[in-house]
C-alpha cells in the first residue's frame, strides 16, 4: 500500500468523473480536492478487514475491488466487485460502526480516499450527493437480498447456470458454435460469488459440459444454445 498526492489538477479531472460528484461546482470539487489522497494496492492485497474501524470514503479510481465475507467456518461469499468509479464503505462512513466485509484488490488498484468527517459535510450541504449515495445503498441493498434468495432457494447448479446465463447475456460474442464469453474468475473464485466450495463449482461445470449445455474451454466458455440453458433455471431443484 502506497500513499501518494498526485497533480491537484489530475485529482480534479478524476473526481469530476465520479458519479457521487457530477453535480458539484469546481469551487466544491476543490474543496473535496483539497482533503482526498490517492492510496495504490497491489493484485491481491487487503484493502481492509471486516470489523476494523472506518475513518474514510474510498472511492476506485483504477482497477477493481472485491467485497467478501466470512463465515465462521472460513468459507467466503463474495459480495460485489467495485470497478472505477465506485465508492466504497459509505454504510461505515455514515453509521460509525466498523466495515462489515473485507475489501481485496483484484488487480493493481488505486483509491481515492475522503476522510469520513469531511464527506459528512459534503453530503448535509449537497443533498444531491447525499441523494447520490442513498441511491447506492439502495442498489446495494436491493442486490443483498437477490443474494440471500439465490442462496435460501436455489442450488449450487441453479446459481452457477444463472450466473453463466448473465454472462453470455451481457459479454456473450456470437460464434459458429453459438455463444461465447470469457470466465475470468477460477472456481475458487466462482464458489466465493455463488456461496459454495471449489469441488462442487468444478463438479456442475463438468456436468454441464458433459450434457452439452456448455462447453469449457480453459477460461473459454461456449453456450451452443441459450434458450435451452435458460430453461434450466425453471426445472425443479435437483434436476
Amino acid at each position: 500500500m502506497r500513499d501518494t498526492r498526485p497533480q491537484f489538477n489530475v485529482l480534479l479531472e478524476t473526481l469530476r468523473r465520479v458519479p457521487l460528484f457530477t453535480d458539484l461546482s469546481n469551487a466544491e470539487l476543490v474543496l473535496v480536492a483539497e482533503h482526498a489522497t490517492v492510496r495504490r494496492y497491489d493484485h491481491g492485497q487487503v484493502i481492509f478487514t471486516e470489523g476494523d474501524a472506518c475513518s474514510e470514503l474510498l472511492i476506485v479510481r483504477e482497477g477493481s475491488v472485491r467485497i467478501l465475507k466470512t463465515a465462521a467456518n472460513g468459507r467466503r461469499q463474495l459480495l460485489s466487485i467495485e470497478r472505477v468509479g465506485n465508492s466504497l464503505s459509505e454504510l461505515s462512513v455514515f453509521d460509525g460502526n466498523p466495515y462489515p466485509a473485507t475489501a481485496e484488490a483484484i488487480t493493481s488498484t488505486t483509491l481515492l480516499c475522503l476522510a469520513a468527517d469531511h464527506f459528512r459535510r459534503i453530503c448535509q450541504q449537497n443533498p444531491d450527493v447525499a441523494l447520490k449515495v442513498i441511491k447506492v445503498l439502495g442498489h446495494r441493498l436491493r442486490r443483498m437480498g437477490g443474494l440471500v434468495e439465490n442462496l435460501s432457494f436455489s442450488t449450487v447448479r441453479g446459481r452457477l447456470v444463472a450466473y453463466l446465463v448473465r454472462l453470455a447475456e451481457e459479454q456473450g460474442r456470437r460464434c459458429g458454435a453459438g455463444v461465447q464469453f470469457d470466465l475470468l474468475e477460477n472456481n475458487e473464485e466462482l464458489a466465493a460469488r455463488l456461496g459454495t466450495v471449489r469441488e462442487l463449482v468444478s463438479r456442475n461445470l463438468g456436468r454441464l459440459h458433459n450434457q452439452g449445455l456448455i462447453e469449457v474451454r480453459r477460461r473459454l466458455i461456449i453456450v451452443p444454445d441459450l434458450t435451452t440453458l435458460k430453461q434450466e433455471l425453471s426445472l425443479p431443484a435437483g434436476k
